[in-house]
């Protein structure tokens, strides 16, 4: 597998970092439930489409069934689906509703179809509808469900199982309540055995109980998603967690505590059980919630919690990852406690003070009245302020305090993003002289404001460049660990990111402190896109106020954030983002920007009296063709508003491979270069690659958009970003003479009206020299003055020490405070190492080469000469290996691995490769152990079937084999301690194709 270089200019923080600003004291006890649950799913729950194909005793009917299928309003018919998709047999109907139209429908009898239970399924082509109403009418009674089109297409997608009765009108209706294209094609019914169904009925009520056998369901660690366990890689519907909780021996009956069992989140709905007892639903996927369990805890047994978790609820082209996808807790605490706490630190500028308004919620759940005296410290490595107060609360209810301080000027530390100075603030709730409460939240001292041209950070104006990340990973899913939010932030901010719009739901609050510590502004958004889904039916819109006062309340103490988002992309939402800004600005948090994310403010009839741009304090807009088009008619209808590209990019790449550059980006970035001034920055369309399903996806079900891929493995794009997003022009070397110890070093710099465009503080240039194996041999730096937009350039000089002969590479950077990368050249001295050709792999008029990459080798190609002596050159590439397609079958070819710098290139031994008529195997992209489980990550072919892995603990002994149909990424668990070998092979309908090369895997991801 691949070798990561190492550099001390490019921090790796792989360790799990303990948060001092958790919520945490003495007087709360805290067990955490992380960990291995047991999971199962039942008979008509949900199901995962890769399993479902025709098979006899199927019953299908297809539009064109004039006996059975009843076509009201009109109805085109098309033959082939597009963007790819396919209709079931020689064509489709598709209908774009305008409006509200209950005349128009596809209905689909059941003609003759015997009495019993049958599970539904509904085929379509690719249609524009995102929630494409599907009716079935059963034998006991009517149930309605909502499609995205858009997504999933051309599957059999399970509605769920209903009885049919004969002589009974049963049928299924596909329509729309909204305005929408909507594709309907085939409907198919599976009879199911009604013994089957009572079985898992009985196992369903029995099952919350502390006497069911659990002992044959699958162990599936939370927090993580069902699409760790292979068979439930692409399963939407219902499943259930179940755990067995028992408690410390020191948690004993007290009637003055209370206990809480509490989820950071579960996607998408969640209904929880404990002892039993149904405790209450939650719905959304990304906002932490709560239950009191005080009166249902076994405190001398056994506990059993049982979740069921829906992740039937798809909106836009990212994945929905189901389960429990972050921690767990049962939380005791007294019974009065501090249930909310704000901080607001405003800066005074012109004095270096500060101003502390601090919100408090006590919260007494007892009979009683209470008498409360509050205390609270801000700490900055010592107390630096106290608030005192006493209070009296009601028996029962929730009282809200606001206190106030002054910091002086000593004291007052600016968060910035080089500067990400945290403070604590530590809040003590006291009765007669005992601590009831302790609560800790970590804040930071800054100031935003804007105009209709400016954006000021701390009083400088600040043109800032960054991504929208997408929260996910290929085998974490949205149930991102502590390593892999580390992993990100790093990567982001060497790539020179200060700025980031965290698409499109509340993110796992440890990214949120991550960015704190690190420095990457945020604005956060609630998982709005589409009002149309039947769960904002409600013109009050209670679950959005919901998912605003769940994320907001969690963090709102966040330096890191800047504004919070109502949605994204919607239509139709002028009311709708006027009363999400305003509940927003008057019952949650009056200070930060507020706004909607949008990408149609310049579309023709749209102006300040229609366009809810009008109620945003900032336009966030979504960028991705005709860029001064949209700036100038958007500035002509917001003149006072200042602009944000909230995704700023172009179409996806066509594929997987690491080759993948914008080639047209740096043209797209000088739409903010001397010019544009309004437009405060811009985040690009995507950090990373995401899973989806939605169409034109590769094969392995990953959209292709990031400056890295799903595993975190750097594009070409990723370089581009670091040159694009950097505030300065370049590091141009002069004179650079080994033997004469020293150059000359100029730094352009980008100006005010430039893109990005900062001040650099206590910035350090460094520099060191890299033996072939890339060893540091010498090091050197300079701390480098205060560097303004307005200073131009700056001018110095380097030296260094002997030349010893083994310098390889010559590294330069200028590095930020905190140590991060903002600009970066590497000069090659010598030739590349020899190159190795570690595996040819022979396929069908193709082959494929691999190697391990080298220290400071910039590209590799491949030479490939045939036996008459033609030779074909491969491209360049990043990548691990080389394919060479349009060969011959069984001719014998020379293959030549060229190694390349900016001195020159060196060749590798000369190998003999043959086409052999076979499939070549998946490229495995990735592979890694974790908790015991080998997870492998792997291309794959729109019309495969099947992956087999063969794996073993030696090299020369693979006998263990897995066969999944699992798309990108297949999950093993291992019986023995690393390291592990494997080889992966595919099979379509053109066969099987040949062994992968076998890879050697050792623990760490």
């Amino acid at each position: 597998m691949k070798q990561i270089n190492k550099t001390y200019f490019i921090l790796l923080f792989g360790v799990l970092i303990l948060n001092s600003c958790s919520n945490q004291s003495n007087e709360t006890d805290t067990i955490l439930l992380d960990g291995y649950w047991k999971f199962q799913t039942f008979i008509g729950d949900g199901s995962n489409y890769l399993d479902i194909h025709p098979q006899p005793g199927d019953i299908i009917l297809d539009n064109s069934d004039s006996f059975n299928v009843e076509i009201y309003g009109e109805w085109d018919r098309k033959g082939k689906g597009i963007r790819g998709s396919f209709s079931w047999k020689d064509n489709y109907l598709i209908k774009n509703f305008k409006e509200q139209d209950t005349s128009a429908f596809v209905r689909y009898h059941y003609n003759s179809i015997d009495s019993g239970y049958y599970e539904h399924f509904v085929y379509y082509p690719f249609a524009y509808h995102t929630t494409a109403q599907v009716v079935v009418k059963h034998a006991e009674g009517t149930d309605s469900l909502y499609f995205l089109q858009r997504t999933r297409q051309s599957k059999w997608l399970s509605l769920g199982v209903f009885r049919i009765e004969d002589g009974k009108d049963s049928y299924t209706e596909i329509s729309a309540i909204t305005p929408g294209e909507v594709a309907a094609d085939a409907i198919m019914l599976r009879p199911v055995s009604s013994s089957a169904l009572l079985k898992a009925k009985k196992e369903k009520e029995n099952l919350i109980l502390a006497g069911y056998d659990d002992s044959q369901w699958n162990d599936l660690k939370v927090p993580g998603h069902w699409g760790m366990i292979n068979k439930y890689s692409n399963y939407n519907g219902k499943g259930w967690y179940r755990k067995k909780v028992s408690l410390p021996a020191d948690w004993k009956i007290n009637k003055s505590e209370r206990v809480r069992l509490k989820f950071d989140a579960v996607y998408h709905v969640a209904n929880v059980y404990f002892n039993g007892q149904y405790i209450g639903k939650h719905q959304g996927g990304f906002t932490p919630f709560e239950f009191d369990i005080t009166d249902k805890i076994n405190y001398d047994g056994d506990n059993i919690i049982a979740v069921e978790a829906d992740n039937n609820f798809l909106v836009g082209a990212t994945w929905n990852w189901g389960g429990i996808i972050r921690d767990v807790y049962l939380v005791k605490d007294n019974d009065v406690r501090i249930k909310y706490q704000y901080i607001h630190a405003d800066p005074i500028l012109k004095t270096g003070e500060a101003n502390l308004k601090i919100k408090l919620r006590i919260e007494n759940n007892s009979k009683q009245i209470r008498s409360i005296k509050i205390k609270s410290n801000i700490l900055d490595g010592k107390i630096i302020a106290t608030f005192d107060e006493q209070i009296e609360v009601q028996p029962n209810t929730l009282q809200e305090i606001n206190l106030e301080t002054h910091l002086t000027k000593e004291f007052v530390k600016l968060w910035h993003f080089d500067f990400p100075n945290l403070y604590q603030i530590q809040t003590k709730i006291y009765e007669n002289g005992k601590i009831l409460d302790t609560r800790k939240d970590c804040f930071g001292i800054r100031k935003i404001e804007i105009t209709n041209s400016l954006f000021l950070l701390n009083g400088e104006p600040v043109r800032l460049a960054g991504f929208n990340r997408v929260s996910e990973h290929r085998f974490w899913g949205s149930s991102e660990p502590q390593e892999l939010i580390n992993q990100d932030v790093d990567l982001m901010k060497n790539a020179g990111a200060n700025f980031m719009r965290i698409m499109h739901g509340t993110q796992n609050e440890k990214l949120i402190e991550r960015c704190d510590e690190k420095g990457i502004l945020i604005f956060e958004e609630i998982n709005v896109r589409d009002l149309t889904i039947p769960e904002f039916s409600d013109p009050e819109y209670p679950l959005a106020k919901q998912w605003l006062t769940e994320m907001i309340e969690r963090d709102v103490n966040h330096p890191s954030i800047v504004g919070w988002s109502v949605g994204n992309e919607i239509r139709n939402h002028y009311r709708y983002v006027n009363d999400m800004i305003t509940f927003v600005k008057t019952k949650l948090d009056p200070y930060r920007l507020v706004t909607c994310v949008n990408n149609n403010g310049y579309d023709k009839g749209l102006n300040a009296s229609n366009d809810p741009y009008t109620f945003c304090d900032i336009i966030m807009q979504n960028c991705y063709f005709k860029t001064q088009m949209q700036i100038d008619t958007i500035r002509k209808r917001w003149p006072d508003k200042l602009i944000y590209f909230s995704e700023f990019g172009f179409k996806k790449f066509p594929t997987t491979s690491l080759d993948g550059e914008l080639y047209n980006l740096n043209e797209r970035t000088n739409y903010l270069r001397h010019k544009n001034r309004f437009v405060a920055g811009a985040s690009l369309w995507t950090f990373n690659d995401y899973r989806s399903g939605y169409i034109e996806t590769t094969p392995e079900e990953n959209r292709t958009w990031g400056a890295v891929n799903i595993w975190r493995q750097k594009r070409r794009l990723y370089k581009q970003c670091q040159i694009e997003n950097s505030p300065v022009k370049d590091i141009q070397i002069e004179n650079f003479d080994l033997n004469k110890k020293k150059a000359k070093v100029t730094i352009p710099i980008r100006g005010m009206d430039d893109y990005p465009s900062y001040t650099m503080k206590d910035y350090r240039l460094v520099w060191e020299f890299r033996s072939i194996d890339g060893e540091v041999i010498q090091s050197n730096k300079i701390e480098l003055p205060e560097l303004r937009p307005i200073d131009k350039t700056w001018n110095g000089k380097i030296t260094w020490g002997k030349i010893n002969g083994e310098e390889y590479v010559f590294k330069i950077a200028l590095l930020t405070p905190n140590g991060y990368v903002r600009y970066e050249k590497n000069i090659a001295l010598k030739n590349p190492p020899k190159p190795k050709i570690s595996g040819i792999i022979s396929g069908d008029k193709s082959i494929r080469v691999c190697f391990e990459k080298d220290f400071g080798v910039e590209e590799y190609y491949i030479i490939c000469t045939d036996s008459s002596g033609h030779i074909i050159k491969s491209k360049k590439t990043i990548d691990y290996y080389v394919e060479l397609d349009s060969l011959t079958n069984n001719n014998q070819y020379q293959i030549e691995l060229v190694a390349c710098n900016s001195v020159g290139e060196t060749f590798s031994e000369t190998e003999m490769a043959i086409p052999n008529g076979q499939i070549l195997p998946p490229v495995i992209y990735h592979a890694f152990i974790t908790d015991s489980k080998l997870v492998v990550g792997y291309s794959g072919e729109s019309d495969d079937i099947n992956y087999t892995v063969q794996y073993g603990y030696d090299k020369n002994n693979l006998s263990n084999m897995v066969l999944t149909n699992t798309r990108g990424m297949i999950v093993i668990d291992l019986e023995d301690n690393p390291p592990v070998f494997f080889q992966i092979r595919s099979k379509n309908p053109r066969g099987l194709s040949n062994w992968s090369n076998t890879i050697k895997v050792d623990v760490q991801p």
